[in-house]
């Protein structure tokens, strides 16, 4: 139910924006990610037939119920149902799991549920002999949930990292195994597409991934490492992340021996991301969400250990507390703060750096936005057929989901690929620009940047004045949009697509 008035009440943030323009074509690949969530946003939203909030998530929150009752499966395995319970409840805990993956929808919200099922189907593997014949179905049953989980997001390619960890250290005897083949097979059938796409493509996913991690080049920053340290404690809840650390030192000195093959292969489906993470955070900036799915698996070794601890209640209450606290003030900074978090309180760049903005003012912002439209046409001040040109990936989304629904005005993007992402190919489904066309340019003054209107005059012969129309947040103004009107398209001017 949490979950539910989250995503019912807070505005799409620039991802969840962003992947439900995914569905508006369905492919086998995106720029960004394989295609899983935007073929999930299709289905919740009814072929996009209902265009809210709450149905463009509703398929991160099935996918959270999912994931908690196979956490709870996973643990129960290994040990017990109450550990199975102190499992869930610590899952649900999670900020990562509950709201990130679980409410906000990402290619994480189907992952997870992959990934979960991946780390399930392991543990029964690793319960039974080699040559056990159910333990041959479980590898095949692997191989096409380690495939959807990386059609999901390319991170699922570390369970068989995990897989490969675990069998060359400790358990070789899976080397001789010719169903872990059979399922390596299985999984390159299911992610073939992606390769596919990106082979007709220059693999331009790997291009754009690759320069995000590659270590070439780069110096040692302590403060990147510092802020994906400090978010993944925070994003996997404080008390989760600290007593699941001191519970690996405490199966490292020793206990915990009954359950010592399980240990080993989640430890080695966990650290791998892990750690690969905190060293790219050293010379590259990284998403701490990106090791989720890793932090999910650390969940279960402290509920098996929760289940021996007098004090488990007290753990387990304080760690929904605090995830309940962080999910209700969220809602109300993002919805009631007066005014801005920003240090920029006025001005062309006022709310610049305002993290909860992403997700206000967008609603009102189109409805004003759409009656500057009406007038503009009604007095020939700008043709019916005027589109709004989008150069960044992020606000486009923001633009597409809420005001041009509204409008019903096409967006057209020129700019560079890196820029646009996944809009560089949108273009195709779309009215191009001809010779002399009018458009749109908006902008909200948290994003706002000169050299974007200074590349604007060169791809229009006239460019307006901007009309700023003001956004309040409990009374006080938190952003401005800026609406450029421009006239006169030079078509094929070396910089658009």
């Amino acid at each position: 139910m949490l979950r539910l008035i989250v995503a019912s009440t807070v505005e799409l943030g620039n991802d969840e924006a962003y992947y439900w323009t995914y569905a508006q074509h369905l492919q086998w690949n995106y720029f960004d990610h394989p295609p899983m969530v935007g073929w999930l946003i299709r289905l919740t939203t009814a072929n996009l037939l209902l265009h809210t909030e709450l149905f463009v998530r509703l398929g991160a929150v099935i996918s959270s119920a999912i994931c908690t009752f196979l956490i709870y499966k996973i643990a129960t395995v290994i040990k017990d149902s109450q550990a199975g319970w102190y499992a869930a409840l610590l899952y649900t805990a999670s900020i990562y799991s509950s709201i990130i993956a679980g409410t906000f929808i990402l290619p994480d919200s189907p992952q997870m549920v992959f990934w979960l099922l991946s780390i399930l189907l392991l543990v029964q593997i690793v319960k039974l002999p080699i040559d056990d014949l159910y333990n041959q179905k479980l590898w095949l049953l692997f191989g096409l949930t380690a495939g959807l989980c990386i059609m999901c997001k390319l991170h699922g390619i570390f369970i068989w990292l995990g897989v490969a960890v675990y069998a060359v250290g400790f358990n070789k005897s899976w080397l001789r195994n010719k169903n872990i083949y059979l399922s390596i097979a299985i999984t390159l059938i299911i992610i073939s597409p992606i390769i596919i796409w990106n082979i007709q493509n220059n693999f331009v996913t790997y291009s754009y991934h690759g320069s995000r991690v590659s270590l070439s080049g780069s110096a040692i920053h302590i403060d990147g490492f510092a802020r994906e340290l400090a978010g993944e404690i925070f994003y996997n809840n404080p008390i989760n992340f600290f007593y699941a650390i001191s519970t690996i030192w405490w199966i490292w000195k020793g206990n915990l021996t009954s359950y010592r093959n399980e240990n080993r292969l989640l430890l080695c489906c966990s650290l791998p991301l892990i750690g690969m993470l905190l060293i790219i955070s050293l010379f590259k900036d990284t998403l701490p969400h990106w090791s989720g799915p890793a932090y999910s698996n650390l969940v279960i070794f402290s509920a098996i250990r929760l289940t021996s601890v007098s004090a488990s209640g007290k753990i387990l209450k304080s760690s929904l507390t605090f995830i309940v606290i962080i999910s209700l003030l969220g809602i109300l900074i993002i919805n009631f703060f007066p005014g801005t978090l920003s240090p920029e309180k006025s001005g062309e760049k006022i709310g610049d750096g305002d993290p909860t903005l992403e997700m206000y003012g967008w609603k009102h912002a189109a409805v004003l936005i759409d009656s500057v439209y009406k007038r503009d046409t009604s007095e020939n001040i700008m043709p019916r057929n005027a589109s709004i040109i989008v150069n960044k990936w992020f606000p486009a989304a923001h633009i597409d989901f809420y005001i041009a629904t509204l409008t019903r005005q096409q967006t057209y993007a020129i700019g560079k690929l890196f820029d646009l992402h996944q809009y560089h190919w949108l273009n195709q489904y779309k009215r191009p620009l001809k010779q002399g066309d009018a458009a749109y340019f908006i902008i909200p003054s948290n994003l706002y940047k000169q050299e974007d209107i200074t590349q604007l005059k060169e791809d229009f012969s006239s460019i307006s004045s901007p009309l700023a129309i003001p956004i309040y947040r409990s009374g006080v103004v938190c952003k401005t949009y800026f609406i450029f009107r421009l006239k006169g398209y030079h078509l094929n001017n070396g910089y658009s697509h």
